[in-house]
């Protein structure tokens, strides 16, 4: 079950990432960023208080923790995608963000079945394979290093997630969509961007908050379960993404991609049944 969380999650943040690129690709990235961020807290807050849980201040600090990541995560990930693609940074970033909290939680737990361990290494090398695989037009050198900040803020997010009780139900993810918001809006002043978009782009940003909240939540029930195996499917939104960013933004799709994504499903099948 743990595993099939995951892959909700990982569907859920395709469809955020689809309604945040619409808003990413007419103002830029930052307004994207920041007001997606905002519903997302405001989405994982009514549900906090629709479900059972405490407010236990060390789970509460680890949410925080886990929302600087977070913020990163999606700040440069949206950037990443405006100079790049999301056939190249949607696997960079889910190469790490799947490694890291994959390592983390076989280490401190118990060893995953061997199929899993076999899909999760098949993940990783088909999502390199998309990412090696980009065409130049992707500009894959400027979107590498972008990707990479982005997988190691959700990695190392995801990693304070995995040690949540769960008696604190769905607060830790207040405070880590929270914190999350808190960072981009620094990140914005800094860059002295606008925080919030022109009306017109509402439905845009509420879906992408919407389903970008949606994402922690399941996530976190996954985790809960079965912390190896929801870390690496959760890493299937690559493949959607690549999907999405083709269909819908004219991203450059090359052969070895395709055989990655193939790739990528193989392995996240392997960790769902195993």
């Amino acid at each position: 079950m743990g595993a099939l969380l995951g892959l909700i999650a990982a569907l859920t943040i395709t469809a955020g990432d689809f309604f945040s690129r619409r808003v990413t690709n007419e103002i830029g990235p930052i307004v994207a960023a920041s007001s997606t961020s905002f519903l997302a807290t405001l989405t994982t807050l009514v549900f906090a208080f629709a479900t059972d849980g405490s407010l236990i201040a060390g789970d509460m600090l680890l949410g925080a923790l886990s929302g600087i990541g977070f913020g990163v995560g999606i700040a440069t990930y949206l950037h990443g995608v405006y100079i790049s693609s999301s056939s190249v940074v949607a696997p960079v970033n889910a190469s790490l963000a799947t490694l890291i909290p994959f390592s983390y939680a076989s280490i401190v737990g118990a060893v995953p079945p061997l199929v899993a361990i076999a899909g999760a290494v098949a993940t990783i090398v088909g999502l390199i394979f998309v990412t090696v695989g980009g065409a130049k037009a992707s500009n894959v050198r400027g979107g590498f290093p972008v990707a990479a900040a982005s997988g190691l803020g959700y990695g190392f997010g995801t990693v304070f997630m995995i040690n949540l009780d769960d008696t604190s139900g769905n607060w830790p993810l207040v405070a880590q969509r929270g914190i999350a918001v808190l960072v981009v809006v620094l990140y914005a002043l800094a860059r002295r961007r606008p925080l919030l978009p022109p009306t017109r782009f509402a439905p845009n940003v509420i879906a992408g908050g919407f389903f970008a909240g949606m994402s922690s939540i399941l996530l976190l029930a996954g985790l809960s379960l079965n912390a190896p195996a929801a870390s690496v499917t959760v890493a299937l939104f690559p493949a959607a993404a690549v999907v999405s960013g083709r269909l819908f933004f004219g991203d450059s799709v090359s052969r070895p991609q395709v055989v990655g994504l193939l790739i990528v499903v193989a392995g996240t099948v392997g960790i769902v049944v195993a």
